[in-house]
């Protein structure tokens, strides 16, 4: 259950109305990136990158994926303006191990996982999560879910219907898929027996995992979370390309880490191919996999950017009903540029990293300004923890007005950040600092003028 303290967790708007309400004055106009200089700068960051085999499938080729931490790299700076991280591949496993070790049901911080995870069982299994399912079908308009449904006969006029049409066409195609043989001539999909190819699987071995950053595999990974049916996996062919999750050991990313498969882009199964029946050169594979997928990936986790399903073409974030991996790669090549609809995401972000570098370079009153806008400027609509995005902004903000000699408003963002984030032991260490003093003690004034030291980035 996700923790409730009022109405300052909600919409955009009141998170933006809390920072006015504990300002004096409103928020204004402010320039602050140079012309042609990057957004935000991640080079400085190396992301560990595993390689996690399944041998009853074609093996991941080195070259294959040298070639697509490039591609990735060098998408993600023209996308977002940005640059990106290092990424350096350092360990390589059989899926069996990988999963045994860190896919496990057993585990408090997974049970709710796999009590959500589908076993093939039919539509009524369901039936028992149909709240959290339309509620995070409501994350998108109808009209994106519409032009994901194209048959006879079907309507979808409200969420209801979107949730009706996922339960039929999303228990058949799992049915289908039950019917498949690997290259090896073992099942495709066995969800009663193996979490090596299970979205629950994968998400509870990420969450648990503490040494890797980003994951390439070559297996195949049914969405089979009940709970999140991800309208491009369930109106589709059930199956996943990339995941960016929640790792707590991992703080490269954000407490994050990536996964892409090349299952899609290898597989000579025709009804799972993303290639559209021709086959690919090493460079097509890895500018898949690396421009298409993993630089995708990176973009969720670094800047929150959701799934979209009605960007201009040529975004990153977008995938087109019915378009193979083969077709949007086509589509980035022909719109070269950055997405628009994209750019409060990424500025937002970018207003926190130059926030902390205001902080560090001594110019409190600067960071508090552009912490307050990154808070303000965030969407709504966000892939993954909002509520810990916003409690490191307000952090730095806190921090900020620590500085300035006002406690009482850093002490608030203090205490808004740990509401916002209860986990985050930088908000509750802060919160606790700025607590300590009372009222007409010495300590008073010492937190009045003492600079406290930004988070890292």
């Amino acid at each position: 259950m996700r923790p409730r303290f009022g109405r300052l967790a909600l919409a955009g708007g009141l998170v933006a109305a809390f920072v006015v309400a504990t300002e004096t004055g409103a928020l204004t106009a402010d320039p602050i990136f140079g012309a042609g200089g990057p957004l935000i700068d991640l080079s400085d960051t190396t992301l560990v990158v595993a390689l996690v085999e399944d041998p009853d499938f074609p093996p991941l080729d080195e070259r294959l994926v040298q070639k697509a931490l490039r591609f990735a790299g060098n998408e993600f700076r023209v996308r977002f303006a940005a640059e990106p991280p290092k990424m350096a591949v350092r360990y390589r496993f059989r899926v069996d191990r990988f999963v045994s070790t860190y896919a496990r049901a057993d585990d408090p911080r997974c049970r709710d996982l796999f009590a959500a995870r589908y076993t093939g069982r039919g539509p009524e299994e369901l039936d028992p999560f149909v709240t959290q399912a339309k509620r995070f079908l409501k994350r998108w308009d109808l009209g994106s879910i519409r032009g994901f449904v194209d048959k006879p006969g079907v309507a979808i006029d409200a969420y209801d219907d979107a949730y009706n049409y996922y339960r039929q066409h999303y228990t058949e195609a799992v049915r289908s898929l039950q019917g498949l043989k690997t290259p090896a001539g073992t099942p495709l999909v066995e969800p009663t027996k193996t979490s090596a190819r299970s979205f629950v699987g994968w998400l509870c071995a990420l969450k648990r995992q503490d040494d890797y950053d980003v994951i390439l595999t070559n297996t195949f990974i049914l969405a089979d979370l009940m709970t999140e049916p991800h309208p491009h996996s369930v109106f589709g062919k059930a199956k996943i390309g990339g995941i960016a999750v929640h790792s707590p050991n991992r703080t490269a990313l954000g407490a994050q880490v990536l996964l892409a498969t090349t299952f899609g882009i290898d597989t000579q199964i025709a009804s799972l191919s993303e290639l559209n029946g021709a086959p690919a050169s090493v460079d097509e594979r890895a500018e898949i996999l690396g421009a298409y997928l993993l630089a995708h990936e990176i973009a969720h986790a670094v800047f929150g950017i959701p799934d979209v399903f009605d960007h201009p073409p040529g975004c990153l974030m977008t995938s087109r009903p019915g378009a193979s991996y083969r077709d949007g790669l086509a589509e980035l090549r022909a719109y070269p540029r950055p997405c628009p609809k994209c750019r409060p995401y990424v500025e937002s972000r970018g207003l926190l990293a130059d926030a902390r570098a205001q902080l560090d370079a001594g110019q409190p009153a600067l960071a508090a300004r552009r912490g307050r806008r990154a808070i303000a400027m965030l969407p709504k609509h966000f892939h993954g923890r909002r509520r810990a995005r916003l409690s490191e902004m307000s952090v730095v903000v806190s921090r900020a007005y620590a500085a300035l000699g006002r406690p009482q408003v850093a002490n608030r963002y203090a205490t808004f950040a740990t509401k916002l984030d209860p986990g985050s032991r930088d908000a509750k260490a802060l919160q606790t600092a700025l607590s300590l003093p009372t009222p007409g003690s010495d300590a008073v004034e010492a937190t009045r003028t003492a600079t406290v030291a930004p988070a890292a980035p």
